[in-house]
């Protein structure tokens, strides 16, 4: 009676055991940040698609999300989930940087560029200079044009052309992600 006993809680405790597992980011040998079922998670797919949601189950080669939005009003917060999406580890290109929100603008994720999120987004991404060196062709146009001479210099020319040119060089340049590959690199571990 006794091994009966034991024999059916064994077989009951085992049946009820659910295998979990957490995906680390890691930086090398050194963990980024970890991942767990209930946690959200944004990340860059390999056709340039964000996506963000809160997984609901990680296995060793895959992730599933539920992606929702947040609206906020003036009376309050509506929120939108959508179905379960399943993603091979494989096909995540890159993770956002540290500090960097992913909101659903426009019909589709992407990253939000409101001024406080991002620490000098403005010039890190070029937009200011620009946008600097177009507003400064335009006041050295209207400068030149309303003056006696009519002349624009080449001068102001010369200055805005070379900060515009900086500015595209850093928008080139400028990457708020971390491409995932050697350096950066994702583990599953199950216990």
């Amino acid at each position: 009676m006794k091994w009966g006993i034991f024999i059916t809680l064994l077989l009951f405790g085992t049946s009820s055991y659910a295998q979990k597992n957490i995906l680390y980011y890691k930086k090398g040998r050194k963990t980024v940040s970890s991942y767990f079922v209930g946690s959200t998670i944004s990340f860059l797919l390999k056709d340039r698609e964000w996506e963000k949601g809160v997984i609901k189950k990680i296995t060793s080669d895959s992730i599933y999300i539920q992606p929702s939005l947040f609206n906020y009003y003036l009376m309050g917060t509506d929120t939108v989930t959508f179905n379960t999406i399943g993603f091979p580890i494989n096909d995540i290109y890159a993770m956002p940087r540290r500090g960097y929100l992913i909101d659903y603008k426009n019909g589709r994720f992407q990253i939000n560029g409101a001024g406080g999120h991002q620490h000098f987004y403005w010039i890190k991404s070029g937009w200011l200079f620009r946008w600097g060196a177009a507003a400064y062709l335009g006041v050295a146009v209207f400068n030149g044009l309303t003056s006696k001479n009519n002349k624009v210099t080449g001068e102001d020319v010369a200055y805005s052309a070379g900060v515009f040119a900086f500015g595209c060089l850093l928008k080139y340049t400028y990457k708020p992600w971390h491409k995932i590959g050697k350096k950066y690199h994702f583990k599953v571990l199950s216990y």
